[in-house]
């Protein structure tokens, strides 16, 4: 058994959330600690965008705001994807030691077989590809638009996706798990048709509404059984807020790095550690 550290959140807006994803990598990459599984919510419907995916794809931010949504890009790859009617994990681990010590194709074969185990407990058939694959500057941008290799899926409809980082020997692997998916929604958000039969929810597959403790509580489980996890409820240290305070302001909350995937003048001047 392996300690882990088990943070679970209350809904936050879209800076918020990937500020402090960032943050617990920082963490991971300044020192040998252990894993730790992030399970969290979003207070408002919000599209993500992948950190090198051209924002000239997706709608003005005006133009989410009078809809209610927001918008934010993350620090990983990987397309668009609307933060809503879903539970995000993110997890956070040295690449110095097992399970996570081989490569990138491995890393995300072991959480694959992870996740799909949570969906079994739950009583879903999941299963996951065989390996991750660019999709190329000319594919979909909308990231549930096809089930890609090694993301999650039921009946060949996409359940989970999820996008990966790596930093100086820690990498970061966060995903939206939906719990019921509105194709109407996401083609109004996205700003192009999205397909209803590429993607499902959880709660649509199994004919009925399944609570976020009950959710967390097979994500959790599957951690134990297929990972050996011994998870500690924990909260942030001191470092950790105050770095993804410091995150928000200079970079997430940034026009530079929202519409333009970079960091502006203003934002280098203010950061510490940019471009690392």
């Amino acid at each position: 058994m392996t300690k882990w550290r088990l943070i679970s959140d209350p809904p936050a807006d879209g800076p918020a959330n990937m500020a402090l994803d960032e943050a617990i990598l920082e963490r991971a990459a300044a020192s040998p600690v252990e894993p730790t599984l992030r399970l969290y919510g979003w207070e408002t419907a919000t599209l993500s965008l992948g950190s090198r995916q051209p924002a000239s794809g997706s709608h003005e931010l005006g133009w989410l705001l009078d809809r209610g949504l927001g918008l934010v890009r993350r620090p990983t790859g990987g397309r668009a994807v609307l933060h809503e009617h879903e539970r995000t994990y993110a997890v956070v681990a040295r690449l110095d030691a097992p399970p996570f010590d081989g490569g990138v194709i491995a890393t995300y074969r072991t959480l694959a077989a992870t996740l799909v185990r949570a969906l079994e407990l739950l009583g879903l058939p999941a299963r996951a590809g065989d390996a991750p694959s660019d999709p190329g500057p000319g594919a979909d941008p909308v990231c549930f638009a096809r089930p890609g290799p090694l993301e999650i899926e039921v009946d060949g409809r996409k359940v989970i996706g999820s996008a990966q980082l790596r930093r100086r020997g820690a990498f970061l692997q966060h995903g939206s798990i939906l719990l019921r998916a509105d194709a109407a929604r996401w083609s109004a958000a996205i700003g192009r048709e999205a397909d209803p039969a590429a993607f499902a929810g959880i709660e649509d597959l199994l004919g009925r509404r399944v609570r976020v403790d009950e959710l967390d509580a097979a994500l959790v489980a599957a951690f134990e059984e297929r990972l050996g996890a011994r998870f500690e409820r924990a909260e942030y240290g001191d470092a950790e807020r105050l770095r993804a305070a410091e995150l928000r302001c200079w970079k997430y909350d940034s026009g530079a790095w929202t519409f333009e995937g970079r960091i502006g003048e203003r934002e280098r001047r203010w950061g510490t550690g940019i471009g690392s």
